[in-house]
């Protein structure tokens, strides 16, 4: 009988290791895969199998070539699975930031140190062309508008172009590695006073102010001293950041619209409309 593949990834990682794994939580569905908690020893591991091949690939391409220069601040490469298509990493101490109680001073050092880490992430070579992934960007956008059309009104399609023509003149604009999922729900925050960052599977090279767009849009509104605080870490924004950053703002309104109409998910869908409206002011 043919093994779950949790479980072929159970005997993948006793095989990597030389150490007897065991399964010690159920798995959960997550919208891009499958996870699994595991023991080897003394170390957590998970487990993941993806939805698709190109969210693996992603993934696999992360972990294998940029979280080694994070150190700590990311999970460890144990195995891959190219088949399954799956993942085995290390487990990292902490939980999501948006699950957490902390003080206000506490909330700033762990968005400064998250910033330290991005500004880690941002500064690794890269080989991709500002003006092709503007010219994906602008194509992805138009997709998402034409998917859209029935909920959309006419002055919000002509906003949303607007801002996509914008950013096709902004072929100057910084590319790096990038997350691009970077929130509170993929920050781990740890009593060791450190952030660490998880979940590569939407990451790749792509336009370095982009991977600050759901902070921008979904955090900083609200908490300006978190802003600041992150670009304590991070850096300071060119001009062209700061323009690719309100232009990639409709971007994020209209995939997160698409999104959570597609997958019935009202909150999310209320937060596309909330992005359109800030878009409108």
């Amino acid at each position: 009988m043919t093994q779950e593949p949790i479980d072929q990834m159970r005997r993948l990682a006793e095989t990597t290791l030389r150490i007897t794994v065991e399964i010690t939580a159920a798995k959960v569905e997550h919208a891009t895969g499958t996870v699994a908690r595991m023991r080897a020893g003394d170390s957590e591991l998970i487990g993941k199998i993806h939805r698709t091949s190109t969210l693996h690939k992603r993934e696999a391409y992360a972990y294998h070539n940029w979280t080694p220069h994070l150190g700590d601040a990311a999970p460890r490469l144990i195995a891959i699975a190219p088949a399954l298509p799956g993942i085995i990493v290390t487990a990292v101490p902490g939980k999501p930031l948006h699950t957490v109680t902390l003080s206000s001073e506490n909330e700033r050092d762990a968005h400064r140190d998250a910033g330290r880490v991005l500004r880690t992430l941002h500064q690794l070579p890269s080989r991709a062309a500002s003006h092709e992934i503007i010219t994906y960007l602008a194509e992805r956008g138009q997709h998402w508008i034409n998917q859209l059309t029935p909920h959309l009104a006419p002055h919000e399609v002509d906003l949303v172009r607007s801002h996509l023509q914008a950013l096709n003149t902004l072929t100057t604009a910084r590319v790096a590695p990038c997350h691009l999922d970077f929130q509170p729900r993929n920050l781990l925050w740890h009593a060791d006073n450190r952030t660490r960052v998880i979940d590569f599977e939407n990451s790749r090279e792509d336009l370095a102010a982009r991977d600050l767009a759901r902070l921008a849009t979904r955090i900083w509104p609200r908490r300006p001293d978190l802003e600041s605080a992150f670009l304590d870490g991070y850096g300071p924004l060119d001009e062209t950041d700061t323009d690719v950053l309100r232009h990639v703002a409709a971007l994020e309104a209209v995939t997160t619209l698409a999104y959570g109409l597609r997958n019935n998910k009202p909150d999310l869908a209320s937060l596309g409309r909330s992005l359109l409206t800030d878009l409108r002011r």
